[in-house]
Parts: C-alpha cells; structure tokens; sequence
C-alpha cells in the first residue's frame, strides 16, 4: 500500500481519469499538483485546493513532485516528459497508480478491437457466478475509484496509451485479443503500437496466465516475450479453445454452441473464446458460462442491429475506429451492404478493404475528413458515394437499397471531425434510423 500523506504528486492531464486520481491523492492526503493545457478548468482546480499550472505543461512546475500521474491522451514522448524522466521523476499511468492500492487480482484486456465486448462479458459471467467484480479501466470506469472496493478481481480494459507507462503492473491473467493497424497517427510504426500492447505481459511469471489468439500474427511471432502461462483461443486451429462442427470446445469439452452466441459476427466468435479461455483459469463452471454467454446483451455501437424498414436492415457499428474492426464487421455479412465509411483518419490503409469490399458491399457511402483519402485508396471500380454528414448519409443508404440489403455504419475511422467520440455519432445514426423508420410508419 502506498502512503499519500504529504506526498507531493503531479497529474498531467485533468481528464477523467486524472480527476478521478486527483480527487484520490486529496481524500490521502496528498498535495495534487494538477498541470493542463486546458484554461478552463481553472476555477474548480482553485475551489479544490490543487497546485496547477494552465495553458501549457512543463517540467519546472513538476520538478518538485515525487510522482507523476499521465493521462492516456498525452503522448508518452513530449520533450518535457523526457525532461522530467531525465531528472529521475517516476511517471506511470492511471492503471498502475491504482493498483497501488489493491487486493485482489487484476484480468487485464487489450487488443486492437474488441476489448470492451470481452471485458464485459467477463465481469456479467463472473458477477452471475457470485463473484465480487468490478469493471474498470478504458472502459469508461477509472481504476482508482473502484480500489477500496471490497473485490476478488478487476477486470480492467486496457489500451495501448495506458499501457505506455507502467513498471509494476501486474495482472494474474491477460488477455491480447488482437494487434493490427491503428493510431498510426500517435505511433512511429506499427511494431511500437505493437509493443506497447505487450506491456500487459510486461511483469507477469510462470504463476500468471495469457489468453492469447493463434490467428494474430504479431502475438505469434512475439510468443517469446511472454513469461506466463499461455492459454490459446482459435477459430481456425484445434488449439485449448476452439470451434468444431458448430460449437465451442475448450479442452475438448463443449461450452456452447455457436448458433447460441447472441453476438453478430466472426469477430464476437473470438472474443466468447477468449472470454472462456480467462473463466475457465478461474474455474467457474461450464454450465454457468454457456448461461452467461447466452443472456449477454452485448454493447451499444458494435454490430448493433437498430432498425429495419421494409426489409432493410440498419447496424451500428460505429465502435469500429480502425480498419480491422471494419473488415471484421463486414466478414460478418455475405453480400448486399451498403457501408458508411469515414471519419477521422489514423494512418490506416483503406486499399486492404478492397477485397472484402468487391465481394460483400454493393455501395460505399463516405463521410467525414477522410473521405478524399478513402476515395483514392478504393479501387475505382467500387461504387461510392461522398455525402455532406451523416443526415444524407443515412438518407442516401436508404434511398439506394433494396429489401434483403443491410446498411452498416462501420467507419473504420475515428469520429473527432464531426462528433466528440465514437458513442455521440452511433447514437446520431441510431437516432436518424429510427426517424427514417418513423416515416416509413406514418406514410
């Protein structure tokens, strides 16, 4: 446990999770010294006692504290960070700072796609088996407000930014769903994206496990890297958990059958097998897993059925922010797709949509800051359409399709350009659904 009292702690970055660790240093005793670029923000520092420095960030304001907090969105690499990591000044993630302060054991998550899909699953599965659970992490829950919390395991959903600064942190079992292309736009390359997913791995021993994906090249040919105990989930091979004439097999016993997984898509096919490969280390029962998996509801804003007009069927998928996501999306779907692409772009290669798009998409309507890019990457002979939002987006999906066909919002790009996350522009297209449907009734 680590003492706060009187400790001098410095917070970069008054986000959500910096608030949340802030507002905890105060509650022990620390002295919060708060650094943000964000001017706004001065009046509540002032109300709540913080040192702070506004408007910029640098390290004479930091070079009295003992330790520093970094917020997920600020890059590991700015020159008055390698300032302050030159004057010895320890800086650690939100994550690693909270399990400080913990007794039982962290299920760590991460992956390109589908983190917040199996970090759910697990917590409903082991909430349903009696277990004392909490939820936390990039999921939207900040670590350190769950870790007085009486709990047998967290289950924390990771991202690459979080994993970035860590040196003590330590899950009992990791799970790496997947690496491949994405925030190309923070990293230099796709191997230091790579390699700081495998920062989950970073201290765990041969008394730790790893749920890992024989299909994922970058996870297979890094295997040496990897101290623990390693568990394998397949939908191709005959590995620890693996699919076989319809069902789902884990050692050779059956969990579920596939047909029974409420989830749409390939994708979620992996994550059930990976969310089995961690309950199955902690034992719980088969029978309570397959219930579990069965009564999942899944997440909002991934491969999200919202609507039906006149036999066209409208999917939010709006979660996908990277180009896998999207192509996983649309292995989910045989043909007929009209699919809305664009956004924010992150340095990804839209021309490896090309293949899967020829085969299952009989339009593309393109959206967003990226929609120039797209355009050039795609090959000529796809049809697309560019539109203004996402108003004539839906509109024009609709007006091009017939019934049997399935619009699919999976943008395969971030949302910053028009909307403040990815939920915001899911819950505008699910909302401009339902107004289409409505129509559709009173006409």
């Amino acid at each position: 446990m680590y003492d706060l009292r009187n400790r001098k702690i410095g917070i970069i970055g008054y986000s959500r999770t910096g608030k949340a660790a802030a507002d905890f240093v105060k509650r022990k005793g620390g002295i919060v010294y708060i650094s943000d670029i964000n001017k706004k923000i001065e009046k509540e520092l002032k109300e709540k006692g913080y040192k702070y420095e506004l408007g910029k960030n640098s390290s004479d304001f930091l070079r009295e504290t003992e330790l520093i907090i970094i917020s997920p969105g600020v890059k590991s690499d700015l020159p008055f960070l390698k300032e302050l990591k030159e004057k010895g000044k320890k800086i650690i993630s939100e994550i690693e700072f909270a399990s400080y302060f913990i007794k039982g054991r962290i299920i760590g998550i991460t992956g390109s796609n589908g983190k917040s899909t199996v970090t759910s699953l697990i917590y409903h599965i082991l909430k349903e088996s009696g277990k004392k659970v909490e939820i936390v992490g990039n999921i939207g829950f900040p670590f350190i407000d769950y870790v007085e919390n009486d709990a047998d395991y967290f289950v924390v959903e990771l991202s690459s930014f979080q994993l970035e600064n860590i040196s003590r942190f330590k899950p009992y079992i990791s799970i790496l769903l997947n690496v491949t292309p994405d925030h190309l736009d923070r990293y230099d390359d796709f191997n230091e994206y790579g390699f700081a997913k495998f920062n989950i791995f970073k201290n765990q021993d041969e008394n730790d496990y790893a749920v890992l994906n024989k299909e994922d090249d970058f996870t297979m040919k890094n295997l040496d890297k990897i101290r623990a105990l390693k568990i394998f989930f397949s939908i191709e091979k005959q590995t620890d958990i693996y699919g076989k004439e319809g069902k789902i097999l884990y050692k050779g016993e059956k969990i579920i059958d596939i047909k029974d997984i409420p989830l749409i898509g390939i994708h979620n096919i992996e994550n059930v097998m990976a969310a089995i490969g961690c309950l199955k280390i902690i034992d719980i029962d088969n029978k309570k897993i397959e219930e579990g998996i069965k009564t999942f509801k899944g997440l909002e804003h991934r491969t999200e059925k919202c609507g039906e007009r006149n036999g066209v069927i409208f999917i939010n998928d709006s979660k996908a922010t990277n180009i896998d996501a999207t192509y996983k999306a649309l292995k989910s779907f045989k043909s007929n797709v009209i699919l809305i692409l664009g956004g924010k772009d992150k340095g990804g290669d839209f021309a490896s949509l090309n293949k899967i798009i020829k085969e299952r998409v009989k339009l593309v309507i393109l959206i967003g800051a990226s929609k120039e890019k797209i355009k050039k990457q795609l090959d000529s002979n796809i049809p697309m359409i560019e539109v203004g939002g996402m108003k004539e987006a839906v509109e024009k999906s609709y007006e091009n399709s017939e019934s049997g066909d399935v619009v699919l919002l999976s943008p395969a790009c971030a949302s910053f350009d028009m909307y403040d996350n990815f939920e915001e522009r899911g819950k505008d297209f699910k909302s401009l659904v339902e107004n289409l449907i409505r129509e559709g009734k009173n006409g």
